[in-house]
């Protein structure tokens, strides 16, 4: 049996690069995990990328270290929610073993993460059927779009840092392909078979809090956390994360 700490994958939200993440992995990596942050394929200005390809590249990355013996804990954010569940489909510590292979998901955790409640759903239709304010975007389903955030997304993403970090994080942001909002997930929240948890973040202007209430209620025997960060936890208040990074593992 594994005696070592599972190591961490960090899923990020739409629009983000890695760096953006950085001040939660170096908490995660004091306290002993080993953290990787991929720069998700559906992040770029490449028309026709889907969640789909950002599952790929996380089975890319985890499954030689699982093949190794490596457990994972996957930490998703926002839009990070839909290929971090469908990741863990077929590639769970229990469904590794049970095919003969090491490693392997253990837990799950939401950080004010899209959690949709079935299959089927698209993000776009989690959200009403209309993009928010801060984005903008090309007409609906018409395929291989791109979508922009606009300087809105400052109150949005980052409503409860300073102004300073505020830039620096806006800056940075990248384009995002909107084929990955309007294509229909085929492996939702409350199909998963691994412990999970979900962090709410009460001031988060992105994600509403009776939003990520109902993901919440969706998805059987999930543990629920709470702190008073904004969209961005991971850079406002990463102590918190890592507790309850600990108190999935423990």
């Amino acid at each position: 049996m594994e005696t070592t700490k599972p190591a961490v994958i960090i899923v990020s939200g739409a629009f983000h690069q890695p760096h953006h993440y950085d001040p939660l992995k170096a908490k995660l990596e004091a306290d002993g995990y080993e953290v990787f942050i991929p720069l998700l394929r559906s992040c770029s200005s490449q028309a026709g990328i889907t969640w789909k390809d950002d599952v790929a590249l996380i089975h890319e990355i985890v499954e030689p270290h699982m093949d190794n013996g490596k457990e994972f804990i996957i930490i998703c954010h926002s839009y990070g929610g839909v290929p971090a569940c469908a990741a863990t489909n077929g590639f769970t510590v229990e469904e590794r073993r049970n095919g003969g292979k090491k490693g392997g998901f253990r837990a799950i955790l939401f950080m004010t993460a899209l959690a949709l409640p079935r299959a089927g759903l698209d993000v776009l239709q989690c959200f009403g059927g209309q993009y928010p304010s801060w984005t903008t975007h090309q007409p609906f389903y018409q395929k291989n779009a791109i979508c922009l955030a606009t300087a809105d997304a400052k109150q949005a993403f980052y409503n409860d840092l300073p102004d300073d970090v505020v830039e620096q994080c806006f800056d940075s942001l990248v384009p995002f392909s909107q084929d990955s909002l309007e294509t229909p997930v085929e492996f939702a929240a409350p199909d998963l078979t691994i412990p999970s948890a979900y962090l709410i973040c009460e001031n988060d202007l992105t994600v509403p809090l009776h939003v990520q209430e109902a993901f919440v209620a969706s998805i059987p025997g999930i543990k629920v956390e709470r702190c008073s960060a904004g969209h961005s936890p991971f850079i406002s208040q990463p102590d918190r994360v890592v507790e309850v990074v600990r108190g999935l593992v423990e």
